[in-house]
């Protein structure tokens, strides 16, 4: 008999054979649930599906050791090592982050930093002023951004090295970089604390770039945090990720495959606005993570296919668009167009969508007939899948059907519209932001309602297979969206689907029973 090449799996506990593996990093057996509980704790500390590697381009970054299915939770943190208001914030209270005003303000009895009446204690930094500052601290001037507060993440982190060294250690292993704008911060807190000798400027100013180049942030209040994490620092950037990352309601992370990963590859996530124009992207995260992108998203000018930078050839007879050869060069070479011979310099097309870019800031809020006028008046100078244009249709797809009425009151050649307009939405979405899954959430909630109404208005014959692909959209909103915390949109919306499916089913229950019922 030929011996059999398979490796026997035998019980991490016990040293039987066993099939039953763990469900985190797949490489464990164990021969019941009970030995698996028993190992947890040993276990758990390697339980991952990632390992951490580090090369001389993007230093220290995760590759899946397994192949990693779509869904999958890659990496949930519960608790931020450092989480603080944005630097550029109005006052606030330290406690809750609610706005503040001069009569809703309450200065902390201990170090002056102001509160709301609902809140008696806050942050590190309360402690942190009382040792390092010489009097309590006075904020004035509501309702506008108020400097003081920049040092506050920086002020919590740096409190860490008493409170919590082993957190203090890890969040100073973290990527900092010797950047102008934290030191400005460092010499700031230097005065602000003149008490402060614990701790050098090149410390705090450290401290101050790890919190620029690492922060998240997190949209669980209004105005966001930021927060610095443990692993999910060291997942790197990619315009077009594939991992998405949500935020629970205490404003822990939760990164998940947003495609299947293979054993090799890297775990990424996107660090800026996915949907801004790949100049825009790059210059963000010039300025605040201080690095050009070259992802492959970046470094193609056509975005796989989507045309999403392109503007429309100047030429009236040509049907061309127009891109650069390249947007990572120093300097943007002249849009040419793929059907002719026409170009046009980057500078005169960078001037075109500065003025259209500021139009379209201007337009009427929740107002579709403007989004509307916007697109036609547009629609000869910019590709239809241009990122002003997916702006706007993002805002109109939601937008029709909130009148007075709903989507019943609209007439069919709407309701079209919006279908239309949502389908073509969610396949430019699945080319460059797959992992964006809020953005698609949201499209296929929208798209769902418009076939469900649509579907109300045809025959019994027709209603059963199009109330089908309408309940597909909808589960497919749902798995997108569930994981959100129901005190943002999108965790609300991911509330109704839930409802909505349950309902759907009985209406198709109630739709086969009615089909099979004798005459």
């Amino acid at each position: 008999m030929k011996p059999s090449t398979e490796r026997e799996e035998v019980c991490a506990v016990c040293k039987v054979p066993a099939k039953q593996k763990c469900g985190g990093c797949k490489s464990v057996f164990y021969c019941g649930r009970e030995h698996q509980k028993a190992h947890w704790r040993e276990h758990s500390a390697k339980c991952k599906s990632y390992k951490l590697v580090e090369n001389e381009k993007l230093g220290r970054h995760y590759v899946a050791i397994r192949r990693i299915e779509a869904g999958e939770v890659v990496i949930r943190e519960d608790d931020a090592l450092v989480q603080a208001p944005q630097q550029e914030t109005v006052p606030i209270c330290l406690g809750c982050y609610k706005p503040l005003e001069s009569d809703t303000a309450k200065p902390c009895e201990l170090c002056g930093w102001p509160l709301c009446a609902s809140c008696t204690s806050h942050g590190a930094e309360c402690d942190f002023t009382k040792r390092h500052r010489d009097t309590k601290v006075t904020i004035t001037g509501f309702g506008i951004a108020h400097p003081t507060y920049k040092c506050i993440g920086v002020v919590r982190a740096l409190a860490l090295r008493e409170t919590n060294p082993e957190a203090y250690e890890r969040f100073t292993k973290l990527a900092s970089g010797e950047l102008e704008e934290p030191r400005e911060i460092a010499r700031f807190i230097k005065r602000f604390f003149n008490k402060l000798h614990d701790f050098s400027e090149d410390e705090i100013a450290r401290a101050a770039g790890i919190m620029q180049i690492n922060g998240h942030e997190v949209p669980i209040s209004e105005p966001v945090l930021i927060a610095v994490y443990d692993e999910s620092s060291y997942v790197e950037h990619s315009c077009r990720a594939n991992c998405s990352k949500s935020f629970t309601s205490s404003g822990g992370i939760v990164i998940r495959a947003a495609m299947e990963i293979e054993k090799g590859e890297h775990i990424m996530i996107c660090y800026t606005d996915p949907l801004w124009g790949t100049a825009n992207r790059r210059h963000h995260l010039l300025r605040t993570k201080f690095f050009e992108c070259t992802c492959p998203r970046c470094s193609d000018p056509a975005e796989f296919g989507s045309m999403f930078n392109a503007i429309e050839c100047s030429k009236s007879d040509c049907s061309g668009c127009m891109l650069p050869k390249s947007f990572t060069v120093q300097e943007i070479p002249d849009y040419r167009c793929n059907k002719c011979d026409n170009s046009r310099s980057s500078n005169s097309v960078d001037e075109m969508l500065e003025q259209i870019g500021k139009e379209m800031a201007s337009m009427r809020k929740n107002d579709a007939g403007a989004c509307r006028s916007f697109a036609r008046k547009h629609a000869s100078k910019l590709h239809d899948n241009h990122y002003y244009m997916t702006d706007v249709k993002l805002a109109l797809a939601q937008m029709i059907g909130q009148q007075t009425g709903g989507l019943p009151a609209l007439d069919n050649e709407t309701i079209s519209e919006k279908i239309l307009l949502c389908k073509k939405l969610d396949d430019l979405l699945k080319t460059i932001v797959p992992a964006e899954n809020r953005v698609r959430g949201l499209v296929l909630f929208e798209m769902h309602a418009a076939v469900a109404e649509f579907a109300r208005r045809q025959d019994r014959e027709q209603l059963y297979n199009i109330l089908q692909e309408s309940k597909r959209l909808l589960n497919e909103a749902y798995q997108l969206l569930k994981y959100e915390p129901e005190l943002l949109p999108e965790g609300i919306i991911a509330k109704t689907a839930k409802k909505n499916l349950r309902e759907m089913d009985m209406i198709l229950k109630q739709l086969c029973q009615n089909a099979v019922a004798p005459l």
